[in-house]
């Protein structure tokens, strides 16, 4: 009896200094990540807070401009960031999850703008992008082809959305971003949105400090996510914000 409670015991305390306390920051991207009536929620963040329940780890969600969330990121001050794409810049600094979310990439204008099938089709035309997203570094790739394209750095999708609807980037206008997000607060705001130009589909994954998890963290991360996926899990999380995964 006494030899069972102890292996109990030490069982009990193995499971204890296992389990670890993250904090994740995002930006503003309904319905991947906000925050209403005081709450952290979205697609994204319900499938965190199921990795960190199946680890036992207790996950904290806070939601900042997504500028500061990638400082925070690449001084260590946080575990991760939700809802990224990675690019090489981010990947000196972080690791990232397999894919959690697919959505579509778009040039979007308000409902009734010219429609345009190539790249080139958008000089002279006015671009909102937030600032230190994906979107904007594709805008700037496409601006090295296209000079004449304007980009406005943007603090946050939402308020991109109002200025489009406001008519501040004119009659040539449009925004660039994640359909299901753009359309999401486009919604919210009573206003009319469609896409102008459509571009490919992006995976959008968690990225983790390189300076807070280490490598057999990242792994166990990993494959909890990946068994979600194969168990149907998380799709059923994503089904519930109209969201999907590959």
């Amino acid at each position: 009896m006494k030899k069972i409670w102890t292996f109990g015991l030490l069982l009990s305390l193995s499971t204890m200094t296992a389990a670890k306390e993250f904090h994740f920051a995002g930006q503003d991207y309904p319905p991947f990540n906000w925050e209403e009536n005081g709450q952290v929620t979205g697609g994204m963040v319900d499938v965190m807070r199921k990795v960190c329940n199946e680890l036992k780890h207790k996950c904290h969600f806070t939601i900042v401009p997504l500028a500061r969330a990638m400082k925070m990121l690449e001084e260590g001050n946080i575990d991760g960031v939700l809802s990224l794409i990675p690019n090489p810049e981010r990947q000196v600094y972080a690791y990232f999850s397999p894919a959690i979310i697919v959505t579509d990439m778009s040039y979007l204008g308000v409902k009734g703008a010219s429609k345009v099938s190539t790249i080139k089709e958008l000089a002279g035309w006015n671009i909102g992008a937030v600032r230190s997203s994906s979107s904007l570094k594709m805008a700037k790739k496409h601006n090295a082809e296209v000079k004449t394209l304007i980009i406005n750095e943007e603090v946050d999708n939402e308020t991109m959305v109002k200025k489009l609807g406001g008519g501040r980037y004119g009659k040539q206008g449009a925004i660039i971003g994640a359909e299901g997000v753009l359309g999401y607060l486009a919604k919210k705001n009573n206003i009319e949105i469609e896409p102008v130009l459509k571009l490919e589909p992006q995976e959008f994954m968690v990225a983790y400090s390189k300076k807070k998890i280490s490598e057999n963290e990242l792994e166990t991360l990993k494959t909890t996510v990946e068994k979600l996926k194969k168990d149907g899990t998380l799709k059923s999380i994503l089904d519930k914000y109209g969201l999907r995964t590959n």
